[in-house]
C-alpha cells in the first residue's frame, strides 16, 4: 500500500482530511516530472519519417544560419522573380492582384494565407457579376484563375481547389453552355485561304517581303505566335530543295534538347524565295542611331544571335528599340497577331466559317490541311510540337540522339499545291 501526501499530514498535524489509499501497482503511478533543461529538443515535422527504435534529429544539429545564408545578389533575385514565360507571369500575377483587391475591399484576408470559404466567394462573386463588358467567364478562363491563385499558398495550407473546381464545372453545365456560352476558337488559316492572303501582300516592300517570309514560316512550322518571333538568324539555314529552321524551345517542350525541322519548298508557299528575300533585307540594314535610321558603319541586323524579324518603320528601316525593355529588338507576340489580322482583313478572310483569323490561325491551318490529307496524328504532333501527354500519341519527335531528321521528311508534303483537293469520282 502506498499513503498519499494528504494522509501522511493527518499524522503530523492530527487533523482529518479526506483521502484516498490507493495499490502499490506500478502502472498506477505518475512519471517522475521530466527535466526541462536537460530533456533534448527533436526536430520534427509532417515530413519525418523514422525507423521504429531511431529518433528524430536534433535541434541544435540544425546549422547555424546568418544573413548571408539567405540573401542572394540583385541578379539571382530577378531571376528567382521572373522565372517562367513572361506572359505566364503577367497572368499569375495579374490573377493574384485581383483576387487580393477584391479581399481587401471585402474585409477578407488573403495574404499571407487565406481560406477556401474566401476563394470561393470570390469565384462565385465572379461568376455572377461576369466580366466588366458584361460578358461571361468562360469556365476554362475559371479554372485557370483558380490553379494560380491556389498554387500562391504553400502546400499544406492551401484552399480546397477541388472544391472551386466543381463549382466551376456545375457553372459551366448549368449557366455557361445554356446562356450560348462556347470555347472561343481561332479559325483555320488554310492553305486555300492562305494563298489569298500572300497574294495581297506588295513584296517589293521591306515590310511586305518581311511579313511573307513570317507568314510562311509560321504555316510551314504550325508556330504559335511567340515562337516566330523568338526565331534568331542563325536558326534559319536556306536549302536548294526547301528551308530548315531550329526550334530552340516550344510551350510544350521548355527543357530537353531544340530540334531541326525542314519545310520543303512548293509553288503556293515559295518558302526559299520568300526566306532569301527577307534574308537579303537584313543584310542590307543596319542598327539606326538617334540622327541616323540606316547608319553605313552602324551595326548590322544581320548577325547570328540577332532576331530574324524586326520591327520596322513605314520607310522599310529598323525601328529603334531603345524603350522596348520586355522583348528589346524581338517582335512581341501581339505584334504578330496585329499583323496577320490586319494581312487577313486586307484579303476580305478576316473571318472563316464564322471564326476570327488570328496568328493561332497559323498553327490551326496546316494542321487542318495535314488532317484533311490523312496525315497520321502522330506526325502532326510532331510538325506542331504539341504535347503527345495531353494527346494522347505517339512521342515521335523527341528522338533519343535530338538531331536532325536527315531524310527531310515534310508532313506537308501530302497537302497538295494551293490546298486545292480534287473531288471524289462519283
Amino acid at each position: 500500500m502506498v499513503t498519499t501526501k494528504a494522509a501522511l499530514d493527518v499524522a503530523a498535524t492530527g487533523e482529518v482530511v479526506d483521502a484516498e489509499l490507493v495499490d502499490d501497482d506500478a502502472s498506477t503511478r505518475l512519471p517522475a516530472a521530466a527535466d526541462v533543461e536537460s530533456a533534448p529538443a527533436f526536430r520534427v515535422t509532417r515530413h519525418t519519417i523514422l525507423a521504429e527504435g531511431e529518433l528524430p534529429p536534433r535541434a541544435e544539429e540544425d546549422p547555424p544560419f546568418t544573413a548571408k545564408d539567405i540573401t542572394v545578389p540583385p541578379s539571382v533575385k530577378k531571376r528567382i522573380t521572373e522565372r517562367g514565360a513572361r506572359t505566364t507571369r503577367v497572368n499569375r500575377d495579374s490573377t493574384r492582384t485581383r483576387f487580393e483587391q477584391w479581399c481587401i475591399k471585402e474585409g477578407r484576408v488573403a495574404r499571407p494565407t487565406t481560406t477556401t470559404a474566401n476563394v470561393a466567394a470570390y469565384f462565385g462573386y465572379l461568376m455572377e457579376t461576369g466580366k466588366p463588358d458584361g460578358s461571361r467567364y468562360s469556365p476554362d478562363s475559371l479554372l485557370a484563375y483558380c490553379s494560380r491563385i491556389v498554387s500562391w499558398y504553400p502546400k499544406g495550407v492551401r484552399p480546397d481547389a477541388s472544391l472551386v473546381r466543381e463549382m466551376i464545372e456545375d457553372y459551366r453545365l448549368e449557366e455557361f453552355i445554356p446562356a450560348g456560352g462556347e470555347k472561343e476558337q481561332s479559325a483555320g488559316l488554310t492553305m486555300k485561304y492562305l494563298v489569298r492572303v500572300l497574294a495581297e501582300i506588295d513584296e517589293s516592300t521591306r515590310i511586305g517581303r518581311r511579313d511573307a517570309a513570317m507568314l510562311v514560316l509560321h504555316y510551314g512550322m504550325l508556330y504559335r505566335s511567340i515562337e516566330v518571333t523568338d526565331l534568331l538568324v542563325k536558326q534559319i539555314r536556306v536549302d536548294t530543295d526547301g528551308v530548315w529552321v531550329w526550334t530552340a524551345k516550344s510551350k510544350t517542350r521548355r527543357k530537353g534538347k531544340g530540334r531541326w525541322r525542314f519545310i520543303r519548298d512548293r509553288d503556293d508557299l515559295r518558302i526559299v524565295a520568300r526566306v532569301r528575300a527577307w534574308l537579303a533585307d537584313l543584310r542590307e540594314m543596319r542598327e539606326p542611331t538617334e540622327h541616323d535610321q540606316n547608319p553605313a558603319d552602324g551595326e548590322p541586323a544581320y548577325l547570328p544571335t540577332k532576331p530574324l524579324l524586326r520591327a520596322l518603320t513605314t520607310t522599310g528601316n529598323l525601328k529603334r528599340r531603345k524603350n522596348a525593355t520586355v522583348r528589346g529588338l524581338f517582335l512581341t507576340g501581339r505584334a504578330v497577331n496585329e499583323m496577320v489580322k490586319a494581312r487577313a482583313e486586307a484579303a476580305g478572310v478576316a473571318l472563316i466559317n464564322g471564326l476570327k483569323v488570328t496568328s493561332h490561325s497559323l498553327r490551326a491551318g496546316p494542321n487542318t490541311d495535314m488532317a484533311e490529307a490523312l496525315v497520321p496524328l502522330s506526325e502532326r504532333n510532331t510538325a506542331g510540337d504539341w504535347s503527345a501527354e495531353s494527346t494522347l500519341a505517339d512521342d515521335v519527335y523527341n528522338r533519343p540522339d535530338g538531331t536532325i531528321d536527315t531524310s527531310k521528311n515534310d508532313p506537308l508534303d501530302a497537302v497538295p499545291l494551293y490546298g486545292q483537293f480534287e473531288a471524289a469520282a462519283p
